[in-house]
């Protein structure tokens, strides 16, 4: 499913004198297996555009389509659907639950997903394999290292079968080594599953990787290129 921001403005802050806007006419076509990163500075908008595409943020003007669906025109409760349709999310802190297990923090979206007993363990069970966390589900988060912590993220993103994966600075707190792990699990992913990845990232490693690189500056898209890896 292609996914689209059309003429995309977010304005903040808005008054006859001044207007901040977190994006500025963006113009963005996402198309199915895409591996992008949005690149820039802290501030550049890159996150508020992450934001835009999860339906988090709705645009001051410009749409958003998925698949051909208007997310702009979408009430609280359908972007909210729509994102555990269609979407997993990777993030910079992980953001397990401490009180429950590796398995139990795959679980939960898939039990916000309405799936019965059965399959939320066949998922669980896959996406933890996925992710080469077989036999360590019953570990809290606490038991695990930073690169083990977000790898039950990545499987927690995956066990819903998404089109999309939305990773904000997933690689930021872990070490060289295990950064580069986690780059070659999304990759693996990527091209396993056509896993659609757009990352909002400073790492060059992640970046080298990228097959599309949008750089962001003031909330505009200021540069685009694309690598042949």
């Amino acid at each position: 499913m292609q996914f689209e921001l059309s003429h995309v403005d977010k304005v903040y802050v808005s008054s006859e004198e001044n207007k901040v806007f977190g994006a500025k006419d963006v113009n963005i076509s996402i198309l199915e297996g895409d591996f992008l990163a949005l690149v820039g500075p802290s501030g550049s908008g890159k996150t508020t555009i992450l934001n835009l595409i999860a339906g988090l943020l709705l645009p001051t003007s410009g749409f958003l389509k998925h698949g051909g669906k208007d997310i702009t025109s979408m009430t609280l409760e359908e972007r909210t659907q729509h994102r555990l349709d269609y979407m997993g999310f990777v993030f910079q802190d992980y953001q397990l639950l401490p009180i429950l297990t590796a398995a139990e923090n795959v679980e939960f979206p898939l039990q916000l997903k309405g799936f019965d007993k059965k399959e939320i363990k066949q998922r669980v069970e896959w996406a933890l394999a996925q992710v080469g966390l077989e036999g360590m589900g019953k570990r809290f988060p606490k038991q695990l290292s930073g690169g083990q912590q977000q790898r039950v993220s990545i499987a927690r993103a995956i066990a819903g079968r998404p089109q999309l994966i939305l990773a904000d600075e997933p690689t930021a707190n872990l070490d060289s080594k295990t950064a580069q792990e986690i780059i070659e699990l999304f990759l693996k992913l990527n091209k396993d599953f056509k896993l659609t990845f757009i990352f909002s990232t400073h790492d060059q490693r992640l970046i080298d990787q990228v097959r599309t690189v949008l750089y962001v500056k003031d909330g505009q898209i200021s540069e685009k290129k694309v690598h042949n890896v």
